[in-house]
């Protein structure tokens, strides 16, 4: 380790939110060695944005660009290019990369896992919304199955011992119905012909039926719902599909499709403006926080019986702080500004661990971390970023 430090390094990021001195040393600081934490500096940053300026004989003069044509640039790069519409990102890793083929969890991560979905649902029904519902994704157009299994789990969630089995009868009755509609339309129009809105509702559907028949503690409820698990893997798989193949067919630019009324339907595209952008980021967010919903829903609950699972592959969300609850295009843009953390790929959890900070992600990253790298792995990092209470 270097003994000496750079008069112009400023102190690591673990001693600044810690409010302690930094020695600066690289590659580690001593505190930093002495807590065996992991030791990161702030990169340089230039402030504020500059354009070079030619003179007629070639002379260049830096002239500062005003934050607000910053901001400029950062909306049009996202308008014109926006990650979440490119073919690329809707490829599923199925390399094991850090984790393994066959995975497995501690108790404590599954009983955490479920706790969280438990919670999502209870949110979603007096909050309209929750870490895999955006608050705005179905404000143009509630489908049915969604209306459905609103009304049920709002039943489900204020049953009482003598409404009980009555509730679950209910579910069970409205499971049937939506696996029969949906073969149904399945065999007359054919899977490929659904939207990727249809896939994703009753994805979401069926998965909020999962949950409550496969953790409610019923029996009967438990065997049912196992008859329909392979069901769910298939129709997140399927919407996964969907929302690529729209994609790859370069449906991402364009003009948007209205309703008879005259409302934007939700698409994976934009008309280039920042709203529409916004408005596409919030579908295909939540097309991406569905799957990953519904393959880990899966993935426990088979873990639960067998002891391991498969790994369901990586794929890439937005798991940055803020973006997700951003109430406006303004906000979500202000957020990936201001952000450190934008996209997240599943399975590189080790690599956000070493480079991010607990505050730098959301809840839904958090939840992804503690099923995939264990509770006991998520509390280190935390505890290995706590601010400390300075010395007296």
């Amino acid at each position: 380790m270097s003994e000496s430090a750079p008069q112009k390094r400023n102190a690591c990021v673990a001693c600044t939110k810690a409010k302690r001195r930094c020695s600066k040393q690289t590659p580690a600081c001593r505190r930093c060695v002495e807590k065996s934490i992991v030791c990161r500096y702030p990169a340089p940053r230039i402030t504020p944005p500059y354009d070079l300026v030619f003179s007629e004989d070639g002379v260049a003069s830096v002239v500062p660009v005003p934050v607000s044509r910053a901001a400029q640039r950062l909306t049009a790069d996202i308008v014109k290019n926006p990650w979440f519409l490119s073919p690329s990102s809707w490829t599923i890793d199925y390399t094991a990369g850090p984790l393994k083929a066959q995975i497995s969890f501690t108790d404590e991560s599954l009983t955490h896992f479920i706790n969280q979905l438990k919670s999502w649902l209870r949110q979603w029904t007096s909050e309209g919304r929750c870490p895999f519902i955006h608050a705005n994704l179905w404000k143009v157009q509630l489908p049915d199955c969604v209306q459905d299994s609103f009304t049920a789990l709002t039943a489900y969630q204020s049953k009482t011992k003598a409404t009980e089995k009555m509730v679950l009868r209910i579910i069970e009755q409205r499971v049937n119905r939506l696996v029969e509609e949906q073969n149904s339309l399945a065999a007359d129009l054919g899977v490929i012909m659904l939207d990727p809105a249809t896939h994703l509702a009753r994805t979401q559907a069926l998965l909020m039926y999962k949950i409550i028949r496969l953790y409610d503690g019923d029996i009967r409820a438990r065997a049912q719902a196992e008859n329909h698990i392979d069901i769910l893997s298939l129709w997140a798989r399927q919407l996964w599909q969907s929302a690529g193949l729209t994609v790859s067919l370069d449906q991402a630019k364009g003009p948007l499709d209205h309703d008879s009324e005259g409302l934007v339907t939700m698409q994976l595209r934009t008309d280039g403006t920042l709203a529409s952008t916004w408005q596409a980021w919030t579908f295909a967010e939540s097309v991406r926080r569905t799957y990953l919903a519904a393959t880990l829903t899966e993935a426990v609950y088979v873990t639960l019986k067998e002891g391991w699972a498969p790994c369901p592959g990586g794929i890439t969300f937005t798991g940055g702080k803020g973006l997700w609850d951003a109430s406006s295009p303004y906000a979500w843009l202000n957020s990936i500004r201001e952000n450190r953390v934008v996209s997240v790929r599943c399975i590189d959890g080790e690599r956000l661990y070493s480079e991010a900070i607990p505050s730098d992600v959301d809840e839904f990253t958090d939840a992804t971390l503690i099923v995939s790298y264990g509770l006991e792995r998520f509390v280190q990092w935390h505890d290995a970023n706590e601010i400390e209470a300075p010395s007296g």
